[in-house]
C-alpha cells in the first residue's frame, strides 16, 4: 500500500479545498454573470425585436419553454414525419436502434479486449496478446461500420423529416391561396425562412437527439452491469450521486436556450427578409436621384447589427455554460470515476494479483469513461432539448398558421379584429349590413356589397349588379375607387365584410392582374400556367411526352397541346418569339428577355389558351399600345369569353354590355351602373 508524507497529504488537501473553492465561486460568478448579460439582452430585444405582423414589441417573458405545449406540438409535429408503423421513417428508426444496440454491445466487447491485452503484456504472454489482438482487429471491423453507419442513419432520418414535413407545408401553404392570405392578412412572417431554414435545423435535432437519449440510456443499463462486477452497485451509486448533483447545478445557471435559439432564428429571418426585398425593388430603389444605396446600406446594417449583438450575447452565454460542462461533465467527472474504483483498493489490506489488478482496472476505467460520457450526454441532453424547442415553436406556429387560412372557419377568424373595426366605424348611423356570403353560380353577382380596404376605409358601399354569360362588364374609376379591390374580394384574396357575391365555380374563372406573373420554365410553359411545366409534371409522373405526335410542322413542337399554344401567341401576335429562340422549347431569364407589353400579351395567350366561361381583367393590357389593346379584347371577344375589366381607355367600352362607375362620391363609396348601347358590343 501507498503511504503518503505529511506535505503530500497537506498538499492534497489544499489543492481540494482550492478546487472545491474556485468551483464554488466560479458558479457563483457565472450565475452573475449570466443574469447581467440576459438582463442586457431582454433590454436588447425589446427594443428591437419586434413581430413582423403586428409591429408590436415581443414580451420579455419567454414564450419558448420545454413544457407540455411543447410536447404536444412536438407530438404533432413527429405524427407528420412518422405517419405510421409501416412507414419508411419508421424503419430508418428501427435500423439505427438495431445499430445503436449493437454499438454498445460492441463497445463492452472492446474494453473487455482491452483488459485482456494489459494482462497479457504485463505476464509477457506474448501468444495470448497475438490471439487478442487478432480478436481485437476482428472486432474493430464491424464497430467501424457500425459508427459509420448511425451517422448516415442519422442524416438519412433528417432528410426523411424534412422531406414529409416540408411537402406538408407545401400543400397546406400553397392551397387556398393561403401564401397570399397570409401576407395581406399579417398572420405569419418569415415563411419562407421557416420552411426551408427553420425545418432543417428541426429534422437535424430531433434526429440527433435520438441518439443522444436512446444511446446513453442503454450504455449505462448494461455498463453498470459490467462495473459490478469489478466495482460492484455501490462505487456506482456514488458517481450517480455526483452526476445527479451537477444536472441540478447546471440546470441553475443555463440561460435560456429555447428563447435565445428562437429569436436568434427571427432576428435571422429579419435580415434576410431585407436583403430580399432590395432584389424585389432594385429598380425602385436604383431610379431615386442620388440612388437609395446608401439608405438601404443602413437599413441592412441595422439588421445585421441586431442579429450580430445577439449573437454575441448567446455565444458568450453558451461559451460560459460549456466552461461549466466540459469541467464538472467531463474531467471533474473523471475524478470522481477514478476515486470510486481506487478507494478500495487503497484501503484494501489483502494483497492483490497484480495481473489480475491490471486487467480489471483497464477494463473498468474504459467503462467508467463511457458511463461518465453516457450520463453526461444525459444531463446535456437538456441543452438540446430546450434548443429543439426552438425550432418546434416556430415549425409549429407555421403549420397552425397555414391549417388555419387553408379553411374559410380560419380565415374569418383572421379577419375578426377587422370586422370588429369595421362594426366601430359606423356604429353611430343606422346602417344595417347584410351577413357576408359567398357561393357558386353561373354568372357573377354582387348583391347589397360594402366593401372595406384593410386599414379600415370604406371603398363602396351596397354595391349590386350582375355579369351574366355573355354579358361582359367594364369598370371604370378613378384610383383608390376600390376597382382592384373588387377583384381581390372576389377571388377570395380578401375577405368579404358584407353582402352576397355568387361567381363561377373554381376552373371557370380567370384572373389577370396588371403585372403578370412569369413562371420559371420554357415558351411553352409560359403560355399553358398555370398548368405545371411540363419537366415537373414528367418527373413527377416519371414519364415524358410522347414526341410522335403529328404536329412536327412548326418548330419547337413535340406536345399535343403545342398546336393550342402557337394559335394563342399567334392571337395576341407574340408568335415571333417561337423563331427568336429555340421553338417552344427554349429556356430564358423571361423576366428580363420580354418587355412589359410581351409579357402582358403572354397573359393574354393564357387565357385564350385556357378558354374559361369568363376572365377578369385588372388592366392587364395598360402596358400595350391603343391599337393592341384593342386588338387583344376583340380576340378575346371572339373567343366567346365574358369579360369583366377593368380599363380606363374609353375605347374598349365598345367591347363590353355594361359599365361600373366607381366614382368615389357619397363620402368615397359611390358607383353607378349603365347598359352600353347595342351597336357598341359587337364592333366590326
Amino acid at each position: 500500500m501507498v503511504v503518503f508524507s505529511k506535505h503530500q497529504k497537506r498538499r492534497a488537501v489544499g489543492l481540494l479545498l482550492l478546487g472545491g473553492g474556485a468551483i464554488v465561486v466560479g458558479g457563483r460568478l457565472l450565475q452573475l454573470q449570466i443574469r447581467a448579460y440576459q438582463k442586457e439582452q431582454n433590454a436588447l430585444c425589446e427594443m428591437y425585436l419586434t413581430n413582423a405582423a403586428s409591429k408590436q414589441p415581443i414580451s420579455r417573458k419567454p414564450k419558448v419553454a420545454v413544457n407540455a405545449r411543447f410536447a404536444g406540438r412536438l407530438g404533432e409535429i413527429l405524427q407528420i414525419c412518422v405517419p405510421s408503423v409501416f412507414s419508411k421513417e419508421a424503419l430508418f428508426i428501427l435500423v439505427q436502434s438495431c445499430l445503436l444496440v449493437n454499438r454498445t454491445l460492441l463497445t463492452d466487447r472492446i474494453s473487455v479486449l482491452e483488459g485482456i491485452s494489459a494482462e497479457a503484456v504485463i505476464t509477457k504472454d506474448w501468444a495470448m496478446f497475438m490471439v487478442n489482438l487478432v480478436s481485437f482487429a476482428w472486432t474493430a471491423a464491424p464497430a467501424a461500420l457500425v459508427n459509420s453507419g448511425l451517422k448516415y442513419m442519422q442524416m438519412i432520418i433528417s432528410l426523411s423529416f424534412q422531406q414529409r414535413l416540408t411537402e406538408n407545408l407545401h400543400k397546406l401553404y400553397l392551397s387556398n391561396k393561403v401564401y397570399y392570405v397570409a401576407s395581406t392578412l399579417q398572420g405569419l412572417s418569415n415563411a419562407d425562412q421557416r420552411i426551408t431554414e427553420d425545418v432543417e435545423k428541426f429534422s437535424s435535432a430531433i434526429s440527433e437527439l435520438f441518439s443522444y437519449t436512446f444511446k446513453p440510456v442503454l450504455d449505462i443499463i448494461l455498463f453498470t452491469r459490467s462495473l459490478s462486477k469489478t466495482i460492484g452497485y455501490k462505487g456506482q451509486f456514488l458517481l450517480y450521486s455526483y452526476f445527479l448533483l451537477t444536472s441540478s447545478l447546471l440546470r441553475s445557471i443555463s440561460p435560456p436556450l429555447a428563447l435565445m435559439t428562437a429569436q436568434e432564428a427571427a432576428l435571422s429571418g429579419n435580415f434576410r427578409n431585407a436583403h430580399q426585398r432590395i432584389v424585389s425593388h432594385a429598380e425602385e430603389i436604383a431610379f431615386n436621384d442620388p440612388p437609395g444605396g446608401d439608405t438601404e446600406q443602413m437599413i441592412l446594417n441595422n439588421y445585421l447589427n441586431r442579429y450580430v449583438c445577439h449573437s454575441r450575447l448567446s455565444a458568450f452565454q453558451k461559451f460560459v455554460q460549456q466552461v461549466a460542462d466540459g469541467y464538472l461533465i467531463k474531467y471533474a467527472a473523471s475524478i470522481v470515476g477514478i476515486c470510486v474504483y481506487a478507494a478500495p483498493i487503497y484501503y484494501s489490506r489483502q494483497r492483490a494479483d497484480t495481473k489480475a489488478l491490471t486487467g480489471d482496472y483497464i477494463r473498468s476505467m474504459r467503462l467508467l469513461m463511457n458511463t461518465s460520457t453516457a450520463i453526461g450526454q444525459l444531463i446535456l441532453v437538456y441543452k438540446r432539448v430546450t434548443s429543439l424547442a426552438g425550432f418546434t415553436s416556430r415549425v409549429s406556429e407555421l403549420l397552425e398558421s397555414v391549417r388555419q387560412l387553408s379553411t374559410k372557419e380560419g380565415r374569418t377568424q383572421r379577419a375578426s379584429p377587422l370586422q370588429k373595426m369595421l362594426e366601430g366605424i359606423d356604429s353611430n348611423k343606422a346602417i344595417n349590413y347584410d351577413p357576408p356570403c359567398l357561393i357558386f353560380s353561373d354568372s357573377i353577382e354582387f348583391k347589397h356589397v360594402t366593401l372595406y380596404s384593410p386599414d379600415g376605409s370604406l371603398l363602396v358601399r351596397d354595391l349590386s349588379f350582375q355579369v351574366p354569360r355573355g354579358g361582359s362588364v367594364i369598370i371604370m374609376g378613378p384610383n383608390g375607387s376600390g376597382k382592384s379591390s373588387l377583384f381581390r374580394v372576389l377571388a377570395e384574396l380578401w375577405p368579404l365584410q358584407s353582402g352576397t357575391i355568387a361567381r363561377p365555380p373554381h376552373g371557370e374563372i380567370f384572373y389577370l392582374s396588371q403585372n403578370p406573373y412569369i413562371v420559371q420554365g420554357t415558351l411553352r410553359d409560359q403560355v399553358r400556367y398555370p398548368s405545371p411545366p411540363l419537366a415537373v409534371s414528367a418527373a413527377a409522373s416519371g414519364k415524358w411526352w410522347s414526341s410522335s405526335a403529328n404536329v412536327t410542322s412548326l418548330k419547337g413542337m413535340k406536345h399535343p397541346d403545342d398546336v393550342a399554344v402557337i394559335e394563342a401567341l399567334q392571337a395576341t401576335e407574340i408568335d415571333y418569339l417561337v423563331e427568336r429562340g429555340d421553338g417552344l422549347d427554349q429556356l430564358q431569364n423571361w423576366e428580363e428577355t420580354l418587355s412589359g407589353g410581351e409579357k402582358q400579351r403572354i397573359a393574354v395567350a393564357r387565357v385564350l389558351y385556357h378558354n374559361p366561361r369568363y376572365a377578369v381583367l385588372d388592366e392587364c393590357t395598360s402596358a400595350v399600345s391603343a391599337d393592341g389593346e384593342e386588338n387583344l379584347y376583340r380576340r378575346l371577344q371572339k373567343s366567346d369569353i365574358t369579360l369583366l375589366s377593368i380599363a380606363h381607355r374609353p375605347a374598349l367600352k365598345k367591347y363590353h354590355s355594361a359599365i361600373l362607375y366607381l366614382d368615389g362620391s357619397q363620402g368615397g363609396s359611390g358607383w353607378r351602373y349603365e347598359k352600353l348601347a347595342a351597336d357598341t358590343t359587337n364592333p366590326q
